[in-house]
């Protein structure tokens, strides 16, 4: 979703204020068993190739340091690739999907909490500010530290740091290019953990550290790093067909058999063509292994009615040899902003392990669902003057509106199975909604439970869908995630023009929003008079506790001053939820 550009610039953990109750607010929800329509094609299969080992430590702590190549050249403002209006909707009152509003109560279901990283972090460890900061939250037994701790790893952009369930450092913060072997580390950073191996997988854009990027930087890779009792590792895999593209905004998830990432393409003149998502297959058991050689297959680009597809997004564990994806349609074919969006795209991948056994075809074939309208999302109004001030010889903005980019899945696809047998796949994007009681078109987060299989069989259907929304607020990159007991956790950015951008949840069939941590002040940044974007996300993140202890959350928001960059003042929070109720 997101390419760097470059500018001049210079360059304590806290717990979070007390949980209030936002008194606006919230959600509905409906069944959709609409008959699916083919895609188009019906199938693509994958070509094989390979990746190789860059380096491997026994530790995070022993990696070799590597400084960015963009040290000290200043902020990099990490924006779409996409050309569109700015801050420009065609989405009106008529358009936004109605959603009813309902008076909130509160919740007790908050275990622990704690302020992450923030810019102040980012700029220490590479010599200058980034923004957004993104989200790749995980938790997991880190089998390199004595004792196997259970760690809360949060890599952002472009720093990395873990901790215990309480925020406590296990080791000291590192930078992405570092963590990565890579000097042109680019961010979308991601984490991932899989308990049967007890192994953590991190994603992000890089190019070659043989060469870096060539001067139209259509020669990305993914980078991937594995880290599990055999060691930290990190590889390189092919994202630009070649040497053609610019492989964007790397979303990840996982099988059984197979470590898989999508990307969004953009090729030819100043990667301006984008072609629609591939996906990369790469092999479980030899990453796990830390093999020197990592084998890997590339399947797409591929298109969903005629319309190229941005942001395919893959499942996290599905717990069998099956992969699985899930695409909005956020753009029209002509590449203009979809005003209302009104389908999801199912994506099946099948026989993942060949990636590792070379024997048959790796495969990937799509339905189309009708689902619920998802409206393209409005500049979400917030607590900022508008006014430009000098800091550090750099102009400032206190901004009076955050920008949501649009509606393509961003955030995890969460897996589950019902007692028939049928695997769930739970989402979340960002929408325009117009609240019942509210006279605006506000953003909010379009939710979906696509079930696929089970007892009685039959394709992917839309089982339940619905909204959050909030009266006079505007939730911002909503991502939720479902535990072992009880019913699905959001988390989102909440704001508005008397609201600081703040963490905030929901469980959804509640009811209810809390604003777990009110933002300090105002969001302040260099992005919007130096790349006129005032860029906030890309994604929050959720992750169901692997000992099935509750739901762990994260997003972006604005921290205690003590932690705020004056260049740019976000930071993220982190907590922990575990809250008993049985709606869906």
């Amino acid at each position: 979703m997101i390419r760097f550009r470059r500018a001049w610039l210079s360059g304590g953990i806290v717990l979070g204020a007390a949980s209030l109750v936002v008194p606006l607010v919230v959600l509905s929800g409906s069944a959709n068993a609409a008959p699916a329509r083919a895609a188009d094609p019906t199938s693509y299969q994958g070509t094989f190739g390979s990746g190789h080992r860059l380096t491997q430590a026994a530790s995070i702590s022993s990696l070799p340091k590597v400084a960015s190549s963009f040290r000290n050249e200043g902020p990099r403002a990490l924006t779409p690739v996409r050309v569109r209006p700015t801050h420009t909707s065609t989405v009106g009152a008529s358009d936004a999907a109605p959603a009813d509003a309902t008076p909130l109560g509160s919740f007790n279901g908050v275990l622990t909490a704690f302020n992450g990283l923030s810019d102040v972090n980012s700029d220490e460890l590479n010599g200058g500010e980034d923004t957004p900061p993104d989200q790749g939250l995980c938790i997991g037994r880190d089998t390199t530290l004595p004792g196997s701790p259970e760690a809360v790893i949060e890599p952002i952009n472009s720093a990395s740091r873990e901790t215990d369930t309480h925020g406590n450092l296990l080791r000291p913060d590192v930078s992405l290019a570092t963590l990565f072997a890579d000097p042109y580390a680019s961010g979308d950073v991601r984490c991932l953990y899989d308990a049967r191996d007890q192994t953590f997988f991190f994603t992000e854009i890089g190019f070659p550290v043989a060469t870096g990027p060539s001067p139209s930087e259509e020669n990305t890779v993914d980078d991937v790093v594995v880290m599990n009792r055999s060691g930290v590792a990190a590889y390189q895999f092919d994202s630009s067909l070649g040497g053609t593209c610019l492989g964007d905004q790397p979303k990840t998830g996982f099988d059984n058999n197979a470590l898989v990432i999508s990307t969004d393409e953009y090729c030819g003149p100043q990667t301006a063509n984008e072609i629609g998502a591939i996906a990369t297959v790469i092999s479980l058991p030899q990453l796990v292994a830390e093999d020197a050689t990592v084998n890997d297959a590339t399947v797409g680009p591929v298109s969903l009615a005629g319309d190229p597809v941005v942001g395919l997004d893959p499942a996290i564990n599905t717990g069998s040899g099956t992969a699985y994806f899930l695409n909005t349609d956020p753009f029209l074919a002509n590449g203009n902003n979809n005003p209302v969006g009104d389908v999801v795209g199912v994506w099946t991948l099948s026989n993942s392990a060949a990636v590792t056994n070379g024997s048959g075809t790796i495969t990937l074939t799509s339905v189309a669902l009708p689902s619920e309208p998802y409206a393209f999302p409005v500049p979400a109004a917030s607590t900022g003057t508008g006014t430009v001030t000098t800091v550090d010889g750099f102009p400032i903005t206190s901004e009076n509106f955050l920008n949501p980019d649009d509606s393509r899945l961003s955030e995890p696809v969460w897996v589950t199975r019902d007692i028939l047998g049928g695997i769930d796949l739970w989402t979340a994007t960002d929408a325009a909604v117009t609240p019942r009681g509210d006279s605006a078109v506000r953003d909010g987060a379009a939710w979906f439970r696509i079930r696929i299989g089970g007892f009685f069989g039959g394709g992917p259907t839309i089982v339940r869908q619905g909204y959050v929304t909030a009266v006079g607020a505007y939730l911002l990159y909503p991502a939720l995630a479902v535990p072992q007991l009880g019913d699905p956790d959001m988390v989102f950015t909440i704001t508005s023009s008397t609201i600081n951008p703040s963490a905030a949840y929901t469980v959804l069939g509640s009811g209810k929003i809390v604003n777990e941590a009110a933002g300090a002040d105002p969001h302040v940044s260099f992005s919007d008079v130096l790349f006129d974007e005032p860029r906030w996300g890309d994604y929050s993140w959720a992750q169901v506790d692997p000992d099935g202890t509750g739901v762990w959350l994260a997003t972006e928001y604005i921290p205690p001053t003590a932690d705020q960059d004056p260049i740019d003042n976000w930071g993220t929070y982190m907590f922990k939820v575990n809250n008993f109720s049985f709606s869906f």
